[in-house]
């Protein structure tokens, strides 16, 4: 790889673990269908099913506060994630064909000080949830937005697998970092998904997060 110029960010290797389950999702989202990962890889390469299951397994670890399973499992997709990019990298050179690099999950460094342009299409929100102290039935969805302004949907529900009850949140979309709601019934469970919208298309739900009413 000494010879070949990175293109990507790496900024997965320094990212917390709420940030590194959303990349390692994302990634995974896009190994699916990038044209690096069909047919026969080399043993180095983490396919799609591994890298959702390394997420799963690190959300697990965080809601159960299990910090020493998380330093373990951290550097391993740290390093799942940088050996996929760079088995990337060689295919775009193998194939001589630059825009092999696109849609991998990878963000691109910035170039002459300009940020190379974020589709937020390509991209899912991620969003936590929490409790409003002192209002009952109240929580607050943070969301760490892909860019500033954009606008995100937001959809609740009881039942997540049943995908006719999910019902839009106030006016359905928001272009603000964190929202509160209000008049939940205290005691529930519910789920909270959302999506990216511009320019008239929408993009992928990310997966529910939950909470328990007070």
């Amino acid at each position: 790889m000494a010879s070949v110029k990175d293109p990507y960010d790496r900024g997965y290797r320094s990212q917390g673990v709420n940030d590194l389950i959303f990349t390692t999702d994302h990634v995974a989202e896009k190994a699916e269908v990038h044209i690096a990962f069909q047919g026969p890889v080399a043993e180095y390469v983490t396919l799609s099913p591994k890298l959702k299951e390394f997420a799963a397994k690190m959300a697990a670890a965080r809601d159960s506060g299990n910090i020493d399973l998380l330093n373990i499992l951290m550097p391993q997709v740290v390093q799942a994630l940088d050996f996929n990019a760079d088995h990337v990298i060689r295919f775009s050179v193998f194939r001589q064909d630059a825009s092999i690099l696109n849609n991998a999950g990878y963000d691109f460094k910035q170039q002459n000080g300009v940020k190379v342009r974020v589709n937020l299409l390509d991209l899912m929100p991620e969003i936590t949830l929490k409790h409003m102290e002192g209002v009952e039935g109240a929580y607050v969805i943070s969301a760490k937005l892909a860019k500033a302004g954009a606008i995100v949907e937001y959809m609740w529900t009881e039942t997540p697998e049943d995908e006719q009850s999910w019902q839009r949140i106030g006016d359905g979309t928001f272009n603000r970092s964190r929202t509160e709601v209000r008049g939940g019934v205290p005691t529930k469970r519910i789920y909270v998904r959302a999506r990216y919208h511009e320019n008239g298309a929408v993009g992928r739900w990310c997966k529910p997060v939950s909470i328990i009413l007070l």
